[in-house]
C-alpha cells in the first residue's frame, strides 16, 4: 500500500488522514524518522527535518515534500524538483498566533511583567527591578513585512506604537501601518525589534554583532521566527554587557535547549518552548493543509502553496 509519512514531533496524524479520506487506498503514518523503500509517496517533515539529495535517494516514487510549516529552510527545493516531486509549505495557518505572540513579548519586555515576578519570587518587592515604559508612543521595528510582520505592525498600531519596518522586498506605498525605513535606521531607532523573515541565505545572520551594537542599550528583541537569524553568541555578549535591554525568543538554536545551552543563562531573556505558532485553532491546520497538499498532487492538481514542480 502507498504510504505518507508525517516525521512533525508535534504532529496530528489524525488532522493528515481525516485530509486524505477521500484515499483509502493510501495508508497515513506517523514516524520519528525518515523513512526509505518504494511505497512512500508523501511526506509531511517539521521544521527539524532536513529534506535534500540523501534522503530523497531512497525514495524514488515520492511525489510531494509538504512542510508542516510556513518556514521551508529545511527543505532543498531544487533536489526535490529534480526528484520528480512537488514541495510546498503551509503559509498563514498561525499568522494570528505568531503576531500576537510578538506582540505580548514586546508588551512583556517594555513593562517588566515576567522580569518583575522573577523578582517577586526570588524575595523582593520592588518595580524599579524591571521598571516599566509606556507603549503608547514606543517604536516597534519589525523586520520582515509579510504576512505576519504586517499582523503585527496593525496590533502594534492599535496600541499606539510608532511602527517602523524594513523589507527589501516591500515597495515604500504598500508598507502601511508602517514606515518603511533602511534597517540600520530601525535599529537605531526602536524601543523593540521583532524579527518576522524568512530564513534565506540573504537573513541568515541578519542581526549580528554589528547590528545588535546599533541598537540602543535599553532597546529589546523579540524573536519568532527562525533562530538563525540571529548571531546568538553576539546576542549574549551584548545582554552580559549590559549593551542591550532584553530579549525575548520564542526558538533556539537547538530545540529543546540542552542544559548548557548559553540563552538560559543570559540576564534579562525571556524564553518560551516555540509556542508563537499553538492555539487549538492552529494545532492542526498545518497538518491538514499540508495532506491536502498531497490529495491535491494524487488526484492530478497543482498544490496549494507550491515552493517546487518537479522537472519534466
Amino acid at each position: 500500500m502507498p504510504r505518507v509519512v508525517l516525521i512533525d514531533e508535534v504532529g496530528d496524524v489524525d488532522a493528515a488522514r481525516g485530509a486524505l479520506s477521500a484515499h483509502p487506498d493510501v495508508a497515513v503514518e506517523r514516524a520519528d524518522r525518515l523513512p526509505a523503500g518504494e511505497d512512500v509517496i508523501g511526506l509531511l517533515v517539521g521544521t527539524e527535518v532536513p529534506v535534500g539529495p540523501g534522503e530523497l535517494a531512497v525514495l524514488p516514487s515520492v511525489q510531494i515534500v509538504a512542510a508542516t510549516a510556513t518556514g521551508y529552510d529545511h527543505l532543498d527545493l531544487g533536489a526535490i524538483a529534480a526528484a520528480g516531486a512537488w514541495a510546498t509549505h503551509c503559509p498563514g495557518y498561525c499568522d494570528d498566533e505568531v503576531a500576537e505572540h510578538a506582540i505580548a513579548f514586546a508588551l512583556d519586555l517594555l513593562r517588566g511583567v515576567t522580569l518583575l515576578d522573577r523578582s517577586v519570587h526570588a524575595g523582593r518587592y520592588d518595580h524599579l527591578d524591571a521598571p516599566g515604559r509606556r507603549v503608547s508612543g514606543s517604536v516597534l521595528g519589525i523586520v520582515g513585512l509579510g504576512r505576519i510582520g504586517r499582523a503585527v505592525a496593525w496590533r502594534a498600531h492599535g496600541l499606539g506604537m510608532r511602527v517602523l519596518a524594513a523589507d527589501p522586498l516591500v515597495e515604500p506605498g504598500l508598507a502601511a501601518p508602517a514606515e518603511l525605513v533602511e534597517l540600520d535606521l530601525l535599529l537605531a531607532a526602536a524601543d523593540v525589534v521583532t524579527l518576522h523573515a524568512l530564513l534565506t541565505a540573504q537573513t541568515r545572520g541578519v542581526i549580528g554583532a554589528e547590528q545588535l551594537a546599533l541598537m540602543r542599550p535599553d532597546a529589546y528583541l523579540v524573536n519568532c521566527a527562525r533562530s538563525a537569524l540571529v548571531d546568538h553568541e553576539a546576542l549574549g555578549e551584548a545582554l552580559i554587557a549590559g549593551r542591550l535591554g532584553g530579549c525575548a525568543l520564542d526558538v533556539l538554536p537547538e530545540e529543546p535547549p540542552p542544559p548548557g545551552e548559553p540563552a538560559l543563562r543570559w540576564p534579562r531573556t525571556v524564553i518560551n518552548p516555540h509556542s508563537a505558532w499553538y492555539s487549538p485553532e492552529s494545532s492542526g491546520a498545518p497538518y491538514r493543509l499540508a495532506a491536502e497538499a498531497v490529495a491535491a498532487v494524487l488526484e492530478g492538481r497543482e498544490p496549494a502553496a507550491a515552493l517546487a514542480r518537479p522537472h519534466p
